[in-house]
């Protein structure tokens, strides 16, 4: 696995992330909930940029010849209904809380990799993401929030981003199987699949897109190509390249990036705990990529006394 590119990859796909509190609002009509529509745009032009670019360098044949799996499918599939879910939330609840909530992700997807795919994390890896999961419940505020001063629009924002956690922890695991597949080709699937479960979704709730303006159409295309085409294939990728335990501590560095934009654009509070908890994701973050680097310098130069990936 490429260390370095791997982690410079889900930084870039983080802040990607963390900007789509921000368009998604921007996208929202006043009153309305429309996250299910355009995570399907996101996806669908995902899919579409990633066709184009498979195009373009000519690998239309390892595309057709690339065996998919339970995990490519459901990869996409479970990508695609945590981000319709946790962009709902967005616009219910505080920025910062929903992507937070949405951060259960990472916890989920580390236990399901020591459970599953045996993946054995270190002492300091394990502490690596309890401090970025600290970190990441001050930086939320939901230490000092107050249960009673609760609405139920609020409330409902909580339990979608909630559930996008479990979605995305179950994503990022699905990542870990079949390493085998080139970067482009699985991000192509990934789209796609998650643009049909999406698109499952939409058909249920039938979201109301009659109050979108040219400006609000302005911000959701903005909204596909950078929180879509850009931000979801470099995840990939980074899932290629780095351990459960890793891409969890560093992906929370989206955290941080919503938390600044709540502030800077929404005028939403920043406390002293959740500059603190700013402070413990970074250092998470920081704990994980050395603990790696080490581990990778102790790995023997025969590659055949290193371990295969999963091919699931």
């Amino acid at each position: 696995m490429r260390h370095r590119l791997g982690v410079l990859a889900i930084i870039a796909s983080a802040t990607a992330m963390g900007l789509a509190g921000v368009f998604g609002r921007m996208s929202t009509p006043p009153g309305a909930v429309i996250g299910e529509a355009l995570t399907l745009g996101r996806m669908t032009v995902g899919a579409l940029g990633m066709l184009a670019i498979i195009v373009v360098g000519r690998r239309l044949g390892a595309l057709r010849h690339t065996r998919l799996s339970w995990s490519v499918v459901l990869g996409g599939v479970f990508l695609g209904l945590s981000l319709a879910t946790y962009l709902s939330s967005t616009v219910l609840t505080d920025l910062a809380r929903a992507v937070a909530l949405h951060y259960l992700g990472p916890v989920v997807a580390t236990v399901l990799a020591r459970v599953l795919l045996k993946e054995r994390p270190n002492r300091t890896e394990l502490t690596s993401v309890l401090v970025s999961f600290v970190g990441m419940v001050l930086a939320a505020g939901l230490i000092e929030a107050d249960p009673l001063d609760v609405t139920e629009r609020q409330l409902l924002g909580d339990v979608l981003a909630a559930v996008s956690g479990v979605l995305y922890g179950a994503a990022l695991l699905c990542y870990r199987y079949r390493t085998d597949m080139s970067s482009d080709v699985r991000s192509f699937w990934n789209f796609t699949f998650g643009a049909i479960g999406t698109a499952g979704m939409v058909l249920l709730t039938r979201p109301d897109l009659s109050g979108m303006t040219a400006q609000h159409w302005a911000w959701a295309v903005g909204f596909f190509l950078v929180c879509g085409l850009l931000a979801l294939g470099l995840l990939v990728l980074a899932g290629k390249h780095l351990r459960a335990v890793e891409l969890s501590a560093l992906s929370y560095w989206e955290v941080v990036v919503a938390m600044l934009l709540g502030a800077l654009v929404f005028g939403e509070l920043v406390s002293p705990l959740a500059w603190a908890g700013a402070v413990l994701i970074v250092a998470g973050a920081a704990v994980a990529v050395g603990s790696t680097r080490r581990r990778i310098a102790r790995i023997p130069a025969n590659p055949a006394a290193v371990p295969p990936e999963p091919a699931g």
